[in-house]
C-alpha cells in the first residue's frame, strides 16, 4: 500500500491522547478513546495488505505472519524484559506473581483475557498493575489470528467480501450493545465486542479492493469524492473534530465501548477516508513533529504506562505533576531509542532467516519467565520478600484472601467470592428473625466490613440479618445494572422483601462511596412503610491510596503509624462532612460519622489501640480487618445503635 504520512500523524493523536488520560486523566478526561482510533488504523492498514496481496496473488500466511512479528515483537520483547528486571528488584511476592502472570499474558497475546478474568472487586488498583493497557494488543493480535483466515476463505470461495465485511461488523456491534448492558467489564475487554471498530477500518479498505461490482461502484464514487477538494477538506476536518471533542467530552463514566465508541471510531474513518490530500491530513497530520511522534506511536504506548504504574507504586501514591510529566518525558527518549536502535534495524535490516525464529524463542522464554514466575507465587525466596516490610504486607494479603470471610459473611452476598458471578440467591440463615428483636444491615462491601463489630455490640436479645452485595448501593427503585448479572437489583429487592417480613428494630444502611446518588430521605421513608422503627445511615470510612498498608511500609516505617495522614483520600472526608451537615438539618435518617470519631488534624486512625503489634484497621483501601472493624464499632457505633 503507497505509505500515507497523515496515517502516522493520525497515529500520534491517538498515542497523546491515551498517554494524556493516564498522565493528567484531570485534563484529558477522554483521552482512552485514542485505543478505538489505533483499531481503526490497524484494521485499515491490515486489510489493505491482506486484500492486496489476495488481489494480486501473493498473499501468504507465512509472509503475512512474518512480518507481523517483526513489527510488534522487538520492542514487545525490550519492555517485558525490562518490566520483568524492574519487579524482580522492587516488588513483593504477590505483586511480582501477578506482573509474572501478565507477561505471560502479553507473551500469549491474551492480556485482555486475563484482566478480564481477575477483575474481582477486591482486585489490585489499575494503576499498580504495569502491563493493564496491552490488554489492546491482545484484542488486535487475535484480529490479526482470525481476520486473515476469514478473508482468505471468502475471496477463495468469490463470496462478496464487503457485504460479509459489513455483516461482521454489525455482529460485533450487537454484542457490543447488548453486552454492555450486563458486564461492563466483559464488553470492554472481549475480541467479540471489539472486533467492529478494527472491522470498521477494513471496510474502508475493502471498498478498494473488493472486486464485486458493488464495491467496484463504491470505490469509483469514493475517488470521485475525493477528488473534490471541498469534499475532502470537509470530510478530514469533521473526523479531526469528532476526534478530539471525544477526548476532551467524554469522561469515565461513561458505559464504554457501547454507542460512544461511535465517536472515536467515525472520527477515525473519516479521516482515512478524507485521503492523504485533505488539508487537515496534509498540514496537521502530516506535520513532521505529527509524523515523528506516529512512527515512534508504537514503543511510546509500550513504554509510557509502565513508566507512569511503577512510579505509582515506588511513590505509594498518585506521583506528583513534576514526576508524570518527567515519566512521559522518559517515555519519548525510549520510544525514540527503540525505534532506532531496535525496532527499525530488526524490521527493515537484512537480518535473515534467524530473525524471526529468534524473536519467537524469545517471546517464549518471556512466557515461560512469567509463567514460572507465577506458579512460584512471585519467587518468595527472592531477597525483598526476605524483610520485615514484605511480611507486614503479606500478612495483610493474607486476611484479604482468607481472614475475612466469616467475619464480612460472604454467604450473605450476591456476588460469589472468588469469581464476581452473580447469585440466584443467598444463605436463608442471613435473614433469620432473632427470638426478641432482629436489625438488618443493608448495603455494600463496606456494610459487609461493618459486619462483625456491629454483631459485637448489638444488645445479646438482637440478631444482626444481613443483605449486603459488593458493589452495590441501597435503592429501592431499579439500579444501574452496571454489574455482571443485575445482582445489585436482585440483592435490593431481596433487602426489601426481609424487610417487610422481618420488621426489623433497626435498619442499618452503609456504603464506600456514592452517597450521593441515593435518595436517602426517600429510602427511609420506604423502609419505616415497610415496618422498620428506626433507620440508621453510617458514613463513609476512612481510605488511603494505594492501600494502608503500602502507606505504611513506604511512608511510616520505623515510627508510628497510631494516625495516618499520608494518602488520605480527600474526597471522602469532604464527602462526609457534605453528608454530616445535610442530616443534622433533616436527620432523615439518622447519620453516624465514622470520619468523626476516627480522624483529626494529625490524620485518620490507622492502627487499633492496645493491639501488640499494632493492627491495621484496613487491610486495603479502606475495607476494616475484623480486628478493625470491632474497634470502630466500639468507638463510633455502639450507642447509636442501640439508642432508641
Amino acid at each position: 500500500m503507497t505509505y500515507r504520512s497523515d496515517i502516522d500523524g493520525l497515529r500520534a493523536v491517538a498515542v497523546l491522547a491515551v498517554i494524556g488520560f493516564h498522565a493528567f486523566p484531570e485534563w484529558v478526561r477522554g483521552g482512552f478513546v485514542g485505543v478505538d482510533v489505533f483499531f481503526v488504523i490497524s484494521g485499515y492498514l491490515i486489510s489493505g495488505i491482506i486484500f492486496e496481496g489476495l488481489r494480486t496473488g501473493r498473499f501468504t500466511f507465512t509472509g503475512f505472519y512474518a512480518r507481523r512479528i517483526k513489527r510488534i515483537f522487538p520492542a514487545l520483547v525490550l519492555v517485558l524484559a525490562v518490566c520483568y528486571a524492574c519487579g524482580w528488584f522492587l516488588l513483593l511476592g504477590d505483586p511480582f506473581m501477578q506482573l509474572g502472570k501478565h507477561i505471560a499474558a502479553a507473551a500469549g497475546f491474551v492480556s485482555n483475557f486475563a484482566f478480564w478474568n481477575e477483575s474481582g472487586y477486591f482486585d489490585n488498583a489499575a494503576e499498580t498493575k504495569p502491563l493493564l493497557h496491552l490488554w489492546s494488543l491482545g484484542v488486535e493480535e487475535q484480529f490479526y489470528l482470525i481476520w486473515p483466515l476469514a478473508a482468505y476463505v471468502v475471496w477463495w470461495l468469490r463470496l462478496n467480501l464487503l457485504l460479509l465485511t459489513g455483516l461482521a461488523v454489525a455482529t460485533s456491534m450487537f454484542f457490543n450493545l447488548e453486552g454492555i448492558r450486563r458486564d461492563l467489564v466483559g464488553t470492554f475487554y472481549s475480541p467479540v465486542t471489539r472486533f467492529w471498530e478494527l472491522m470498521s477500518g477494513s471496510v474502508l479498505a475493502c471498498v478498494a479492493a473488493d472486486p464485486s461490482s458493488v464495491s467496484r461502484r463504491l470505490h469509483a464514487f469514493h475517488d470521485r469524492l475525493r477528488a473534490d477538494a471541498v469534499w475532502r477538506d470537509r470530510t478530514a476536518m469533521a473526523g479531526l473534530v469528532v476526534v478530539l471533542g471525544t477526548v476532551v467530552a467524554l469522561d469515565r463514566s461513561r458505559h464504554f465501548p457501547g454507542l460512544w465508541a461511535l465517536l472515536p471510531v467515525s472520527g477515525a474513518w473519516l479521516l482515512l477516508a478524507a485521503g492523504p490530500d485533505a488539508w487537515v491530513n496534509r498540514k496537521i497530520l502530516g506535520h513532521r513533529v505529527m509524523v515523528w511522534i506516529g512512527l515512534i506511536s508504537y514503543p511510546l504506548y509500550l513504554w509510557h504506562w509502565p513508566l507512569l504504574s511503577f512510579a505509582r507504586i515506588l511513590n505509594a501514591e498518585a506521583p506528583s505533576l513534576g514526576l508524570r510529566i518527567a515519566a512521559v518525558g522518559a517515555s519519548v527518549v525510549l520510544a525514540w531509542l527503540t525505534y532506532k536502535v531496535i525496532e527499525r534495524p530488526i524490521r527493515f535490516g537484512a537480518g535473515g532467516r534467524l530473525v524471526v525464529p529468534a524473536l519467537c524463542v524469545s517471546m517464549a522464554a518471556l512466557f515461560a519467565a512469567g509463567y514460572f514466575t507465577y506458579r512460584s507465587e512471585g519467587l518468595i525466596g527472592r531477597a525483598i520478600n526476605r524483610t520485615d516490610k514484605a511480611s507486614f504486607v503479606q500478612y495483610y494479603d493474607d486476611i484479604r484472601k482468607h481472614g475475612i470471610a466469616d467475619a464480612y459473611r460472604r454467604e450473605c452476598d450476591f456476588m460469589e467470592w472468588g469469581t464476581d458471578r452473580a447469585r440466584e440467591a443467598i444463605d436463608p440463615v442471613c435473614t433469620q428473625s432473632g427470638t426478641r428483636r432482629t436489625a438488618l444491615l443493608w448495603g455494600d462491601s463496606f456494610a459487609q466490613a461493618l459486619s462483625l463489630g456491629i454483631r459485637s455490640v448489638l444488645p445479646g436479645d438482637t440478631r444482626l440479618a444481613q443483605v449486603a452485595t459488593s458493589h452495590c448501593r441501597p435503592s429501592v427503585v431499579p439500579v444501574d445494572l452496571d454489574v455482571p448479572g443485575g445482582r445489585c437489583q436482585r440483592a435490593n429487592n431481596y433487602a426489601l422483601a426481609a424487610i417487610a417480613r422481618l420488621k426489623p428494630e433497626l435498619v442499618v444502611l452503609a456504603q464506600i462511596g456514592a452517597h450521593e446518588e441515593t435518595d436517602w430521605a426517600g429510602l427511609t421513608a420506604r423502609v419505616r412503610a415497610l415496618g422498620a422503627k428506626d433507620v440508621v445511615l453510617i458514613g463513609p470510612s476512612p481510605q488511603w491510596a494505594p492501600s494502608l498498608p503500602l502507606v505504611v511500609t513506604s511512608q511510616y516505617w520505623g515510627r508510628s503509624y497510631d494516625r495516618v495522614s499520608y494518602g488520605l483520600n480527600a474526597d471522602v472526608l469532604a464527602l462526609d462532612r457534605r453528608l454530616a451537615t445535610q442530616f443534622r438539618e433533616s436527620s432523615l435518617p439518622r447519620y453516624v460519622s465514622l470520619i468523626e470519631r476516627l480522624c483529626n488534624a494529625g490524620g485518620c486512625v490507622a492502627a487499633v489501640p492496645g493491639t501488640s503489634p499494632p493492627e491495621l484497621v484496613a487491610f486495603d483501601m479502606g475495607h476494616l480487618t475484623p480486628r478493625g472493624s470491632v474497634y470502630v464499632a466500639e468507638i463510633a457505633l455502639r450507642s447509636a445503635l442501640i439508642a432508641r
